[in-house]
């Protein structure tokens, strides 16, 4: 089932539980589903509809308070900033309702208490989108000195919006320094830094800092290529290749992105791709493409010059339509002038391909200086041997992944490539380079050079080079989240490492990778294949450990491609082979680890038992039959759980990563099943055990919270945290 009808089934699913509730005057029930409701419809392309639901909780709060839990009474306050937020961008909602729905968000904080600081925020976005800098600046000036709350946008978004008031200052370098943290990494969440990286890219290029732009596009773009809610980002992404002459990367990013031609739920979102993507087409066509076929809307024959029409006159309508909500010609005039932007660069390089015929059409950096030294008497292939060879010596050192050996490799590749080089030591030297990017995890320039080398690759080359090419591509392909062609690159890489006298391991390893990559890519049975021929691999080289770990796996992939009796079965015989070949080991480490390895297959067994549940077992839902199969599941489950305990409590040490989330685990089936008292005393036991542990990385302390709540007096446990929309 695609994303669409996924998101179709949560809103008919939310809906019908709405109306269930409802008919049943189940009064908490009902709010539990118009939250649900109001999340499906803002997050799944419906927020033009999030408004109905939204009233029916205002209106069920305010006359029955009682109904609504700590929790809820948050959550409600908290969906008024989707709510504003979906207002601002349908401009079929008229401007007085925007501003009453902000209205009523700061009445309703003040109310309950909160700070006006996310009401500040909200105010601000809507200002800049009407074009009124004097309210922004009120607006932005109050929320700097508000308090932050809980109900204060997350650290992430903060910094964003900061960083945003600096860029409508004109100042590119102050909204550098404000977006920093979540530049580096310090902050983010659900939709940074995702916008922000793809903000960044033009104030970077015009403050010089290419390097930083390239990186910022190729790992920003990598993150939201197969994100259906990101089509404003996706946009300036494509704007950028449009400012720094990679027009063809951006036709190939608009042809990869065909699909968000559609209408949308977002208008907004949908208007920022559509600028963007017009924008490109005017340079594609002023570059002397206009005749090139290129992917657009379903039910037609497109060029460049006849998609460039469509778009610059769809964004346009679209925009006519916000400024006549708002009253003003702010979001045409955005538009207009995004669209008849001029490059900022002409030769801004993102990938380092095959090289060009001619020294004299280098670029600056990305050819070697016509004179480079002493070594200019040298032959070509002489050239191409020392820099080849210089790079490699790297390979050991910290800049082994660095820009100077970027620069050897691409010099290696441009000196082999030009009368009296050599083709194989060109291939060879592309293929390091490929390699230099995967590990340094600029993947989307890693694909782009290794899909380039791969014809050129033949049996006058070691096959462990051969190999590890299909399998740098492969690693590509999964980070930018192509995992079928990543299973293609897996298997022939296998195939490969099959030839040679010591490649029975990595054969083994590949096919699972191979495997995996597959499960994936939503092919369960052919999962299962590739599962079962690793499994044969490892019972070969006589690794029981790798060969369980592939039997649960394939007992996953068939619970998807068969069902769950056959699930079931592959998931016993896991289990079988693993108990056979414990109990069979006579030392170490291979002992310890089939042992650990046995808790691990009874946790598995735990969850596969859920399955048969639809859901935590509970009399007030379903029939009673599905409440007795609930429970049956559950206890199944339980019984694993303390098998897992038991297995992985006499492994000591090397168990004890996976016995704190087992005991957790346990915790919580006995909660749901209603053995409350059992539960919050073993997750007091549990707390004070991960405690007195030390905890360098926040995993135990975020553990120990959870065991809190468990044995806390009428708390549920916290299957997985909050996520929310700033």
């Amino acid at each position: 089932m695609g994303p669409q009808g996924a998101t179709r089934n949560l809103h008919a699913r939310a809906e019908g539980l709405a109306d269930e509730a409802a008919a049943a005057d189940d009064r908490p029930r009902l709010v539990a589903a118009l939250t649900l409701l109001v999340q499906s419809y803002s997050f799944g392309g419906e927020c033009a509809r999030t408004f109905v639901p939204f009233r029916r909780l205002l209106r069920l709060y305010d006359e029955h308070p009682a109904d609504f839990g700590e929790d809820d009474v948050r959550r409600l306050h908290w969906m008024f900033k989707w709510v504003v937020t979906d207002a601002r961008r349908q401009p079929g909602v008229p401007l007085t309702e925007v501003e009453a729905w902000l209205a009523r968000m700061r009445r309703r904080y003040s109310a309950a208490g909160y700070s006006e600081r996310a009401v500040h925020g909200a105010e601000f976005r809507l200002a800049r989108h009407l074009g009124d800098a004097a309210r922004a600046t009120r607006a932005y000036t109050a929320w700097t000195a508000a308090a932050r709350d809980d109900m204060a946008d997350c650290l992430a978004c903060e910094y964003a919006t900061e960083g945003l008031r600096q860029l409508d200052l004109g100042d590119d370098r102050a909204a550098l320094d404000g977006w920093e943290p979540v530049l580096n990494g310090t902050h983010s969440c659900h939709r940074e830094p995702h916008e922000t990286l793809a903000r960044s890219l033009l104030p970077l290029v015009r403050t010089g800092r290419t390097d930083q732009a390239r990186d910022h596009h190729l790992r920003g773009y990598g993150m939201v290529r197969a994100e259906e809610a990101f089509g404003s980002v996706v946009g300036r992404h494509v704007e950028f290749c449009a400012l720094t002459g990679n027009e063809p990367r951006g036709l190939r990013i608009l042809a990869e992105q065909s699909r968000r031609w559609a209408d949308t739920g977002d208008p907004l979102d949908r208007l920022e791709w559509l600028a963007g993507a017009a924008l490109l087409l005017r340079r594609a066509v002023e570059t002397g493409h206009g005749e090139r076929p290129v992917p657009g809307p379903p039910g037609g024959a497109w060029t460049a010059a006849t998609l460039l029409d469509h778009a610059r006159e769809a964004a346009l309508g679209l925009a006519s339509r916000f400024d006549r909500r708002n009253g003003t010609t702010a979001v045409s005039d955005g538009v207009r002038s995004r669209m008849a932007a001029e490059p900022l660069r002409e030769d801004l390089r993102l990938t380092a391909g095959p090289p060009g015929p001619a020294p004299h059409s280098r670029t600056p950096g990305s050819r070697p200086d016509p004179d480079p030294g002493p070594e200019s008497s040298l032959s070509p292939l002489d050239r191409a041997r020392l820099s080849l060879a210089l790079a490699q010596s790297l390979a050991s050192s910290d800049d082994g992944t660095g820009p100077r050996a970027e620069r050897l490799l691409a010099d290696a590749a441009y000196f082999a490539g030009l009368p009296g080089g050599s083709p194989h030591l060109g291939a060879l030297a592309r293929l390091r380079l490929g390699g230099l990017h995967c590990e340094a995890g600029r993947h989307d320039e890693a694909v782009a050079v290794l899909e380039s080398v791969l014809p050129d690759l033949d049996e006058t080359h070691e096959p462990d080079d051969r190999t590890q090419a299909h399998t740098w591509l492969a690693r590509g392909y999964l980070h930018t989240h192509q995992p079928a062609p990543a299973a293609a690159q897996f298997t022939q890489a296998a195939a490969l490492a099959r030839t040679s006298p010591d490649g029975r391991h990595e054969e083994a390893s590949l096919t699972q990778r191979a495997a995996q990559a597959l499960g994936l890519a939503g092919q369960p049975a052919q999962a299962c294949r590739a599962y079962a021929r690793a499994e044969e691999l490892w019972r070969a080289l006589g690794e029981h450990g790798a060969l369980v770990r592939a039997q649960r796996a394939r007992a996953w992939e068939t619970l998807a491609a068969h069902g769950l009796a056959a699930a079931d079965t592959a998931m016993a015989e896991a289990l079988h082979t693993n108990r056979h070949h414990a109990e069979a080991a006579e030392q170490d480490p291979e002992r310890t680890e089939l042992y650990v390895e046995l808790g691990r297959t009874h946790v598995q067994l735990a969850r596969l038992a859920m399955e048969h549940a639809d859901g935590p077992p509970s009399a007030d839902w379903g029939t009673p039959e599905q409440y007795t199969a609930n429970t049956r599941a559950f206890e199944t489950a339980l019984a694993h759980t303390e098998r897992a305990i038991e297995t992985l409590r006499t492994r000591g040490g090397p168990g004890l990563a996976d016995l704190h989330p087992t005991e957790l685990l346990a915790a919580r089936l006995e909660f749901v099943l209603g053995h409350h008292d059992r539960a919050a005393a073993r997750a007091s036991a549990l707390a004070a055990a991960v405690r007195e542990r030390p905890d360098p990385d926040g995993t135990l302390a975020h553990l120990a919270e959870e065991c809190d709540l468990i044995a806390g007096p009428g708390r549920a446990p916290r299957h997985q945290r909050r996520q929310s929309r700033a």
